[in-house]
């Protein structure tokens, strides 16, 4: 990502070492605004200085392509290990809908680190995207399942109550638990059976969504700490209970 102070639409800058003058490069600017622009970056010349860094000079340009910006899209808005939406798209929804009401789920996978360490990353990497389907599969086409970081995924269930988010949060967490999953492990066809821990807290009208977050996530906590592979919600405060 670059960062521009202006709309110039010429820029220099100290960082890719090594390539070429007449390449273009795909990436993405955030301008003043903080507005996210795909753009083309297309280097013009390179002036190097004695004890100094390669620096390039590019102008920018829109996307020519549309498949280009598609593919920028993408890399926006959806997980690349996982397919869920990225932590990108999930607040740039809740922020142009900033009045929703539901529930937030914070979800982290049980003992994970134990996973990577007796079967390897890549094992890791495969129940992490494993979980992420079956978390898929129970939310609703208008929920938002979002990779939010490592083994921890952050659920938006869209205008749902308490009981139903809670009823909902603990058929993932039932769903995760009987399944076994495929791991690229030490030995083909290895399987491994995981747990969740799970975390909800309620978003109304009333409640900004990093509060909800932040509810969620201590909910997350106490479940872990009370021994994991369980459901607790944020206390319901008489305001939210009207």
């Amino acid at each position: 990502m670059i960062r521009s102070t202006s709309h110039a639409l010429l820029v220099s800058l100290c960082v890719f070492m090594g390539c070429n003058i007449g390449i273009d490069l795909m990436a993405l600017v955030v301008f003043e605004r903080e507005m996210w622009r795909p753009v083309v970056l297309f280097i013009l010349g390179v002036s190097v200085f004695v004890g100094a860094p390669m620096t390039l000079i590019m102008t920018l340009s829109m996307m020519r392509s549309t498949k280009l910006t598609e593919e920028l899209q993408i890399l926006l808005n959806r997980d690349r290990l996982t397919d869920a939406a990225t932590r990108h798209f999930f607040f740039e929804r809740m922020e142009a809908e900033p009045n929703a009401r539901g529930v937030v789920l914070m979800i982290d996978i049980d003992h994970f680190k134990s996973i990577n360490d007796a079967y390897g990353h890549l094992a890791g990497d495969s129940v992490i995207r494993s979980v992420a389907q079956v978390l898929s599969g129970v939310a609703a086409p208008d929920d938002i399942v979002c990779r939010f970081g490592g083994e921890e995924f952050l659920i938006f269930l869209n205008a749902r109550g308490r009981d139903d988010g809670l009823a909902i949060a603990e058929r993932m967490r039932l769903e995760v638990e009987r399944n076994t999953f495929d791991i690229a492990g030490k030995i083909a066809g290895e399987t491994v059976t995981v747990t969740v821990s799970i975390g909800g807290a309620l978003k109304t009208d009333a409640i900004e969504i990093n509060r909800a977050i932040a509810d969620a996530d201590a909910a997350l906590y106490r479940a872990k700490a009370a021994g994991r592979n369980a459901t607790l919600f944020a206390p319901l405060l008489e305001s939210q209970a009207a």
